[in-house]
């Protein structure tokens, strides 16, 4: 440190008059900049001047911490010390001042740390060396976290409106990690022991939970804390580890003063300022107060009253709205007297709302999501939803209350607003590929961007390539035409869909085919088309949106088996092609829907519910399905985890005498809906009449074979097929756990559903057939509509497993990898009812011709063999656990 920087921080100066005192301030001053170790001060006469005194500072200024090291600490990471440093402002860092005082307070704050890490009787022992030949040392301090301490068994005294283990589940902080049972909970795993988190969970856990029941002077005093040492051996040989214990615990005794119940008195609500009467009339604000005269007075409710008084002042532009709670307890009575003080402050209006941060996004379309107009009073609640908004938008990385800078102009009145955004990648090329329970082994290119040119259009090619898939899809979406909040847009697609129900159990990791190829579905869907849109909020700003689409579709099947063959002509799937139709099926449809979306993120949501109806208008094809859809997002532990519901139900009809054609029919199962199943492998299981014929052999003693005969007979027979359900209903849990912010998420899930056929009269065979079936084969009790096989309709299927989720930012598609486990499932055998002969063929060719006890002995014995062992037999065998990869997210 230069002389003239020391010299200007003392007061004596050249030539001044030699004053004691004013030395003692130097000296004072010059010790208070913490720079020197060691401050002398000398006096010296001047051999110049007689009258002349030479003042002189003698100093060691303290050595530079060059290094600072942690030895010993395993409890807690480097980075984590810095952070309690930097949040505690101790001020020690690399090359810094060696101050006695500031190691000290680090000294005092690592300890702290370490005790909220169980740590209690850890040692923090500073100590430093000195580099050799420079001013400067290396600081490090000597750590002994000794045994970590975890809370050990928590009693109660005085305490008679609560049980032990409620209070104890009121604790956040200290309660162990239980499984709740109905009567008791089965304890798990204890908690690090922490002070200040006890005292946070005897004030907010257990005082809060007193008086949000009417023990509003309940007095819970200083716990009793006793140390004790943990010495619990394991289970017996040959595991001796598993169940081993040893280090300490703290016991915690707390004893509790209950008091008196106290209910509601009487409710003022007046104005803080005497000179001022409120803004808002008071009726309606008692109101709005949720506790009654004579109701059990519970503080939370009053809590939740403030919050709601202040959001209501907020809605009229008394941002700075503070309310005051007074109370008056009436010991006679027993009753509280609670008297409302609101400081309203100043209304404010808007006066001006700028944007930073948008470098492609245009102002406009920010700003016309923004509900509230420059002029206009402040309305919280409309800017609150205007971030929602913003965030339904998906151009910005999320936006916080936080973000928005509020600006105030107390003298006019007036808020200035400034939103900070910062925008996301509007342009994304994705290159996928994997194995996918729906598309199978798969790979695909997406380039999509959601901000065109700044406008807010949304702009999608995709081409994917798969076993089972194969799909091109163009896109555009126009969120507001004309400058109005009409979104429209449209789509054209090719697809070819291959649904094999053999080959997708094959996909299945370590899943074996359970399934006869021979009675399966085995068709190619192939479709062309485009789809057009729009849809608009029922009021302005509104969530709730009104829709309607139009759609036009060619699709083509081609079956490869005879029970798909069989399924799809004779039934009577008369469409605008012809009866039976298979190739060339033109769709013409309009189609209206019914949306309400609160969502705040359509990708990663923590928060908001949303709805969707949609049901055919017209067209020219003779089905209505109504679909409906519910979600629901709760944020959990914090706002850190996701509690998701998802519900939804579809259901399709015809009309006009015609039949639901098998592409309009319902297939459940894979990951959009039931994880852990076969993707559309959820139907009903029916029986299809067949003609064929069976060899019928026998030796003729007339001699007119000369080995053996054979005769081929014209026989009915069921084939198994799977026609799909008209009514299904799938309900979705997931709990969502970040790993890695949004970049890696933990879900754990259940999943339940079900799929049948409610109007058996949608399964009605070709009549002409039917008929001709009875009478050739009277044994084989031919109906005019397929069976079902008894316990598959409307079979309920369940799963529930974990699933880990990766979303990289480019890519802008989750890929997941999940387990799930099926208790309930189907597992059984399906058996076709029996066949028949024609019999009037058997007595012509064979009964008659034949001599006496011929047909008896060796052809009637071939027949009842036929009839007793139908052909139409199916394993239906569902996995009772899956392990699979694939690509987006279940909702």
């Amino acid at each position: 440190m230069r002389s003239d920087t020391l010299k200007a921080r003392i007061f004596s100066r050249e030539a001044d008059v030699f004053n004691e005192e004013t030395l003692r301030r130097d000296f004072q001053a010059l010790w208070n900049t913490q720079f020197f170790e060691d401050v002398k001060l000398r006096v010296e006469d001047s051999p110049d001047k007689p009258n002349g005194k030479i003042i002189i500072f003698e100093v060691k200024e303290r050595p530079v911490i060059r290094r600072i090291r942690y030895d010993g600490t395993h409890s807690v990471s480097e980075s984590d010390i810095l952070d309690r440093f930097k949040e505690r402002k101790v001020g020690l860092t690399v090359e810094s001042q060696f101050d006695p005082t500031r190691i000290k307070k680090a000294e005092v704050v690592l300890k702290e740390l370490l005790g909220e890490h169980g740590r209690q009787f850890a040692k923090v022992s500073p100590q430093y060396e000195r580099i050799a030949a420079s001013n400067a040392v290396i600081l490090t301090f000597k750590v002994e976290e000794g045994p970590k301490v975890k809370v050990g068994k928590i009693h109660f005294t005085g305490n008679h409106a609560f049980s032990d283990r409620k209070l104890i589940r009121a604790m956040r902080h200290d309660r162990p990690f239980a499984i709740p049972m109905y009567f008791l909970n089965v304890n798990v795993l204890s908690k690090t022991y922490d002070r200040d988190k006890l005292n946070e969970d005897l004030e907010v856990g257990i005082r809060g939970l007193y008086q949000d029941h009417g023990y509003f002077k309940v007095l819970v005093k200083d716990p009793v804390i006793e140390n004790v040492n943990i010495d619990r051996a394991g289970l017996p040989m040959p595991l001796p580890k598993i169940g081993r214990k040893h280090g300490k615990a703290v016991n915690i005794t707390i004893p509790i003063e209950e008091g008196e119940r106290y209910r509601m008195g009487k409710l003022n609500i007046v104005s803080a300022d005497p000179d001022k009467a409120l803004s808002l009339k008071v009726d309606p604000l008692k109101a709005m107060f949720p506790l009654k005269q004579g109701d059990i007075f519970a503080i939370n409710k009053v809590r939740d009253a403030l919050k709601n008084y202040t959001k209501a002042y907020g809605e009229f532009g008394f941002i700075d709205f503070t309310p005051e709670p007074e109370t008056d307890v009436d010991e006679d009575t027993k009753t509280i007297n609670l008297t409302l003080k609101f400081d309203e402050q100043k209304q404010y209006l808007v006066r001006r709302i700028d944007f930073s941060g948008n470098t492609t996004t245009r102002d406009k379309v920010i700003r016309r999501e923004i509900l509230i107009d420059e002029g206009q009073l402040f309305n919280q609640r409309y800017w609150e939803l205007s971030i929602l908004r913003l965030n339904q938008l998906d151009y910005f990385e999320k936006i916080k209350p936080e973000d928005a800078e509020i600006r105030r102009n107390t003298k006019e009145g007036s808020v200035d607003i400034n939103v900070k955004v910062k925008e996301k990648g509007k342009q994304s090329i994705g290159l996928q590929g994997g194995i996918s329970g729906l598309a199978g082994g798969f790979i695909g290119l997406t380039y999509q961007t959601n901000n065109f040119l700044g406008l807010g259009e949304t702009l999608t090619f995709s081409a994917q390539f798969g076993d089972l898939q194969r799909i091109f899809q163009f896109g555009f979406t126009e969120p507001y035409l004309f400058d109005r909040p009409i979104s429209t847009g449209f789509t054209l697609f090719s697809s070819r869909y291959s649904f094999d129900q053999a080959k997708q159990e094959a996909l299945l990791l370590g899943q074996q085919v359970s399934v006869n190829p021979n009675y399966i579905l085995n068709y190619t869907q192939d479709s062309t088309g485009f789809t057009t849109f729009a849809s608009y909020p029922i009021r302005r700003f509104s969530f709730t949106r009104l829709g309607l689409s139009y759609g036009l579709t060619r699709t083509s099947i081609t079956p490869f088996n005879d029970a798909t063959t069989l399924l799809l002509t004779q039934l009577q799937f008369r469409n605008v092609a012809g009866p039976s139709a298979l190739r060339g099926i033109v769709s013409s449809t309009i189609t209206p829907s019914l949306s309400y979306n609160t969502v705040d993120n359509p990708i990663n949501p923590s928060r908001g519910k949303s709805f969707f109806y949609s049901g055919p208008l017209g067209g020219n094809v003779n089905v209505i399905t109504n679909v409906f859809e519910w979600k629901k997002f709760h944020p959990m532990n914090k706002h850190r985890n996701v509690l998701g519901f998802r519900v939804q139900a579809s259901h399709t009809t015809s009309y006009g005498g015609l039949e639901l054609p098998l592409y309009n029919r319902f297939f459940m199962g894979g990951e959009t809906d039931l994880r852990g199943f076969d993707v559309r492998g959820i139907s009903p299981v029916a029986f299809i009449p067949a003609q064929s014929k069976v060899p019928i052999s026998f030796k003729d003693p007339r001699g007119f074979c000369p080995l053996v005969c054979t005769v081929q007979v014209p026989v009915v027979t069921y084939t198994v097929t799977f026609p799909g359900g008209d009514l299904q209903g799938v309900g979705n849990v997931e709990y969502r756990i970040p790993i890695v912010k949004e970049i890696v998420q933990m879900s754990l899930f259940t999943d339940a559903g079900t799929n049948g056929i409610v109007s058996r009269s949608g399964l009605k065979l070709d009549p002409t057939g039917v008929r001709q079936d009875q009478q050739q084969f009277p044994g084989a009790n031919v109906k005019s509509q397929l069976g079902i096989a008894s316990g598959t309709n409307f079979k309920f299927r369940s799963s529930a497993g974990v699933e880990f989720i990766v979303q990289l930012p480019i890519i802008q598609a989750p890929f997941r990898i999940y387990y799930a486990f099926n208790p309930n499932r189907l597992h059984s055998r399906i058996v076709a009812p029996q066949g028949d002969w024609d019999h009037a063929f058997v007595d012509e060719n064979l009964k008659k011709p034949l001599p006496p006890g011929v047909f008896q002995l060796y052809v009637q014995p071939q027949l009842d063999k036929f009839r007793n062992n139908p052909l139409g037999q199916l394993n239906f065998f569902e996995p009772a656990h899956t392990f699979r990869f694939s690509v987006g997210r279940t909702f």
